[in-house]
């Protein structure tokens, strides 16, 4: 096909393909701006950083909802990136801190664009769905890495409690509520993870 561009795996003409790159320039944007400290970027200084006129902006996308849906989906891709293979045998303490720096990095890199998200969740059943997808999948990796101690169970007062514990909301508190720097967070993470684990002396007997 002639000015046809192959783009994420799809033959696209020069009208899609310059489509697909204003969306792209406006999502990329946004999020940055968001990392950079603004709360809620508007669609003006989206266009400004962009460089996409406020109309093509509004052409492209509904409504600024639909930009934050596709924005905030857009973050879940990028933080995969982050995302290592934890151990999920050997010594305890070795899991633990492997855990807590693991979600201490993600946590860091996530917290700007996860407040947003948090913001706009109850009137977005998308973005609840994709908070939704983050808490099954931090909660899997969980059970997975403390397979031993927990006995493979999803559910229960010590899964319930190393969940929270280990959580973006718990490191939401250490950091912005408590005022803790990055490495005094992850000691104090551990430190709850640890006390938690410790109370689990026989898992496959508990109720």
């Amino acid at each position: 096909m002639e000015g046809a561009a192959r783009v994420d795996g799809r033959t696209m003409d020069g009208r899609s393909l310059r489509r697909a790159r204003s969306q792209e320039a406006v999502v990329e944007a946004f999020l940055d701006l968001v990392l950079e400290g603004h709360v809620q970027p508007t669609a003006q200084q989206v266009s400004e950083r962009s460089g996409v006129s406020m109309r093509s902006i509004f052409r492209l996308f509904d409504d600024m909802e639909a930009l934050h849906r596709i924005a905030i989906a857009r973050q879940t891709e990028r933080i995969t990136e982050l995302l290592t293979p934890l151990p999920t045998d050997g010594p305890l303490a070795e899991r633990i801190a492997a855990l807590v720096a693991d979600r201490a990095q993600v946590f860091e890199a996530i917290s700007p664009v996860r407040r947003l998200a948090v913001r706009l969740a109850p009137g977005s059943p998308a973005i609840s769905g994709e908070l939704a997808r983050a808490a099954a999948f931090f909660r899997d990796q969980l059970v997975a890495v403390f397979g031993p101690e927990l006995g493979g169970r999803r559910s229960g007062p010590v899964v319930e409690a190393l969940d929270l514990a280990t959580s973006w909301e718990a490191w939401e508190r250490l950091r912005s509520g408590q005022g803790l720097s990055p490495t005094a967070g992850r000691h104090a993470m551990a430190r709850m993870a640890t006390a938690l684990l410790a109370a689990v002396d026989h898992p496959a007997e508990e109720a």
